[in-house]
């Protein structure tokens, strides 16, 4: 959709082979077939089974596993017989001093991987919300993004996390990247910039489709669409990090300068400069329309990425990573800024 996806995050391709597989798939891997297979099956291992596997599959040593597990041989040699009868097949395989791997113990090996890693991310994320009271949450969302999706997730994120304590944060794309890369910010939802700053991090949202904002009564206001060229003569107002470049360069194509005779700093200023007739805009269509007029502009693309964006590597915050895991869920309504 957007325009930048270098700082987008995708699952592991090992742990992409944990989702339910076809039928060829479980031909081919008869290990994930099993586990799989027979959705109403209710398998009886527990999560300490999967640890005392995983210890015995490093150690390949029944006294070392059960050593570094803190139970007695006997324990594990019995949590280890009970996956087998699970499973239905050895999962090692024992050579007098020598132990091994069976094929359906490899099979197993990276999906219990993956089982104990995100049981241990569960039990990590919620003993840090029992202990957040608090949690708060510095979030910067730049003055021309205007999103109901948006709104209706920090509604969920509060009900999600009854500490949350939010600081909003306003201004323009480029103001906010420059707080974030200087720690003010956990979190920043932009468009996304041409040429992303180091350890820029981000998760596309929905794009931005910029339209010609002008006043309702303007003469051309009951066009379905308008050209460049009827609009040589228009005066235009400027708000920082809008479209007002591409716009520029487009009339500069065709041989003529657009005059941007206003700046504004302010979206409600904007909008009521454009409502009595100062000059038109060249913005994503703003929710609120009133007195207002909204014309797609023939053969101009303008089009930017509305992006989620945090510092790569740095820890984030309970508050921070439940918004970027809900944000990054959601199926966010493209509609109300593409299409007019």
């Amino acid at each position: 959709m957007g325009s930048i996806r270098a700082g987008y995050i995708e699952a592991h391709p090992a742990k992409r082979a944990a989702t339910p597989m076809s039928g060829d798939d479980a031909a081919a891997c008869p290990a994930a077939g099993a586990i799989w297979r027979e959705p109403w099956h209710k398998p009886h291992m527990e999560m300490h089974q999967v640890r005392y596997f995983l210890a015995m599959a490093q150690s390949l040593n029944f006294t070392r596993a059960a050593e570094e597990c803190n139970v007695t041989q006997p324990s594990l040699t019995r949590a280890i017989q009970k996956l087998e009868e699970e499973f239905g097949g050895s999962l090692f395989r024992r050579e007098r001093s020598r132990t091994h791997l069976t094929d359906l113990g490899r099979e197993i090996l990276p999906l219990f991987e993956i089982a104990y890693e995100s049981a241990q991310a569960a039990k990590n994320l919620a003993r840090e919300i029992g202990k957040a009271r608090v949690a708060p949450l510095t979030l910067g969302i730049a003055n021309i993004i205007e999103n109901d999706d948006l709104r209706a997730l920090l509604g969920e994120i509060a009900a999600y996390l009854p500490g949350l304590e939010l600081t909003l944060r306003s201004g323009s794309s480029e103001e906010l990247i420059e707080l974030g890369l200087n720690g003010a910010l956990d979190l920043f939802v932009v468009e996304a910039p041409e040429d992303a700053p180091d350890r820029f991090e981000a998760w596309s949202l929905f794009d931005h489709v910029y339209h010609m904002i002008t006043q309702a009564e303007h003469p051309l206001a009951a066009r379905d669409a308008v050209t460049l060229d009827d609009v040589r003569d228009e005066v235009w107002i400027e708000y920082r990090g809008d479209g007002a470049r591409v716009l520029r360069d487009a009339a500069k194509t065709a041989g003529f300068e657009l005059a941007f005779r206003h700046r504004v700093d302010n979206m409600v200023h904007l909008r009521r400069l454009v409502s009595i007739g100062l000059g038109s805009a060249f913005l994503p269509p703003p929710r609120d329309r009133i007195k207002l007029a909204v014309l797609p502009l023939v053969g101009i693309e303008a089009t930017r990425s509305v992006v989620l964006a945090a510092i790569a590597g740095r820890r984030r915050s309970v508050a921070a990573d439940a918004f970027v895991r809900a944000a990054r869920a959601r199926a966010w309504d493209v509609a109300e800024s593409a299409h007019y």
